[in-house]
Formats: C-alpha cells, structure tokens, sequence
C-alpha cells in the first residue's frame, strides 16, 4: 500500500478561508496575465492580513494588468466586500530564470509527485479526500445560494476501516445566529447522502470572525488539500499563482495524468509517479513509477512509450495555456474530471 488505508483523516477548506483567498487571487491575476499574453511568466504570491493584501513576486509579461483593481474583484466576489488595501510588489522576473524557460528547461530544480487508486467514483482518488472537497463544494454552494453563514470555513474527515468514522464542519456565521437551524441545514443540504458514525457540525459556535480579517492568509499554504490530503509525498512546491511553465505546477500535473492513467487502464491499483528536474535542463534526471504491483519494469516502459515528461510537451499535452487557473485554487487541483490532466487516455 502507498498511503495507509486502514486509518487516515484529511481536511478540505471553503473558499473564504484566508489561505485560499490568497491562492484564488493569485491564480486570478494568473488567468488575466495569460488571457492578454499567453507567454507570460509569473510567480504571484500573497499575503492577506487585516483588510490589507500585500501581492508580491515576479513577472515576465507583455499584457498590462490592474493588480489592485483585479485583486479587489476577485475578494469581492470571494467574501461580498472590496474594503480591501492592495499593496502591489510584483517585480520583473529575472534574467537567469527567463533564459532557462525560454530555452525550453526547467525553472527550477525540484521533485514532483502524482497519485491515483483505482476508486473510480471518486474521480480516482481515496474517498476520504473526495469527499473532504465535495462537502466543502456543496458547503459554499450553500452559502451562495442562502447566505445562512458567512464565507470561512473547514471540513475534516477521518477514515477507518474504509467506513467514515467522523466528520467535522465548522464554518464561519454571524453573531448570535441560530446555530440549530443552521446545522439542521448543513446535514440536509451538504451531507445528506453521506453515511458517517460521528458528525459534529459547528463545535465552535464562537466562529464569527472568518477570512484574512481574522487569520493571516498565505498563498501556497494549504498544499496538502490541494493535492491529496497529506496521504502522498509532496514535494513542496505549491501550484497557485505559478504560470505552466513552473514544474512545480504543470509535472506534478503531469504525474497525475500519468498515474490516474495507470490506475484507469487496469494496470494497477494504486501508482505513484515522482519525476524530477534540474535548473535550466529540459529533460528530467528521473522518473519514478510505485504501484502495489510487482511489474514496475513493464510499467515504467508503458510510462515511458506514453508520456513526455520535458515541460514545453507537458504544457502542450495538457493544454495548460489554454485553461482557467482560478477553479483549481479550490477543493483540490484533482476532483474535477474537467480538467486535462484529468483526461483518461488509452495507453499504448
């Protein structure tokens, strides 16, 4: 087994909670930077704290954005207000970093990893962590729809012997709220089809102050409910506000398409694919394929006659210039079987 089955808790986050604000934002910047210049370069990364949002990092673009403006938007519509100080730091990126991506190499040194099991309700993932992100979904959904609570909030799900042995939601709401009629709506509305032997909904009924008004938020800071809930390796890298170019982002991509593929062909239950790179240089110093079959040899050729690995054929395989950023900065950058990476392909 790569992940321990038998017993495993995973958390998901709404979309008010301060690090996804963060993440959301950079993302959303991302998304008007490559719709004007598809060839920009970014590492956008923020930090919200009070009602000031501070947007730092590095650029390499031809497209003119209004960062405060744009950054203001995306909180609005996150949390309902645009009382929001935007301090723009961004930067040029620099020269050493433009010459490696523009030949072709990789951006940086690193190790990235994907996972699939063969859970195919799930979209190929443990139904721990699908199901963390789908309550946190339907929570938001909720919200948007009623306005009963207020944008902040977590979901955490622990696993036994493949049973759901608890589920955890607080979620932010005003004060002096019916906390009764409230919960009455959550289990109805958000875990109606859900079979768990313990549920406590709002054990913290003091949760009013939410976002980064309360809490400081980091982009790249909730990687795990990101990727696969802690159950995998990471390897540190976060995804949001990086342009494809990144293989912190587009391999670790690129190893979920290629292990959910494993998984979807019927060639093994579980797999596990890390690939790794050094700066400047355009094919990767390795390739890793784990599964809980013994035929790794076979499967690692399979992987290799199928799959290309450099970061221009992964940008190009999986259409990532192309695409929407902003969706992926929530309930995981692998739920959703919209996305290219999560595309099931026939192997050869």
């Amino acid at each position: 087994m790569i992940f321990p089955k038998k017993r495993y808790t995973v958390e998901s986050v709404l979309k008010g909670h301060p690090d996804k604000i963060c993440d959301q934002i950079s993302d959303g910047l991302l998304d008007l930077y490559m719709g004007a210049d598809d060839n920009s370069h970014t590492a956008i990364e923020c930090m919200g704290t009070g009602s000031t949002l501070i947007v730092a990092g590095e650029i390499n673009s031809n497209a003119s954005i209004d960062v405060e403006k744009n950054s203001k938007e995306i909180y609005r519509k996150i949390v309902g207000d645009s009382n929001l100080k935007v301090i723009n730091l961004l930067s040029k990126q620099s020269n050493q970093l433009a010459s490696a991506i523009h030949g072709g190499g990789a951006g940086d040194q690193g190790v990235m990893y994907g996972y699939a099991c063969n859970e195919r309700n799930y979209n190929y993932l443990p139904y721990g962590y699908w199901l963390a992100n789908l309550i946190s979904k339907r929570l938001d959904t909720l919200r948007e729809k009623t306005q009963i609570f207020l944008p902040d909030g977590k979901v955490q799900v622990m696993v036994s012997d493949n049973e759901i042995a608890e589920i955890s939601v607080n979620v932010q709401h005003v004060l002096n709220a019916d906390m009764q009629r409230l919960n009455y709506q959550i289990r109805e509305k958000c875990l109606f089809d859900v079979k768990a032997k313990k549920m406590i909904i709002n054990q913290d009924t003091g949760f009013v102050r939410g976002g980064i008004e309360n809490d400081t938020g980091l982009t790249g800071r909730k990687m795990m409910v990101d990727t696969y809930g802690g159950l995998v390796p990471h390897g540190g890298g976060a995804f949001s506000g990086k342009d494809p170019s990144k293989v912190d982002r587009s391999a670790a991509y690129m190893c979920r398409f290629v292990a959910k593929n494993i998984a979807a062909n019927g060639l093994a239950k579980e797999c596990c694919v890390s690939v790794a790179y050094n700066f400047g240089e355009e094919n990767p110093i390795m390739v890793n394929v784990e599964t809980d079959r013994n035929d790794s040899n076979n499967i690692s050729k399979i992987v290799s006659q199928n799959f290309d690995f450099r970061p221009q054929a992964i940008i190009e395989r999986l259409n990532l210039k192309g695409i929407k950023y902003q969706p992926t900065a929530t309930y995981g950058h692998f739920t959703s079987d919209a996305y290219p990476w999560e595309k099931i392909v026939e192997l050869v």
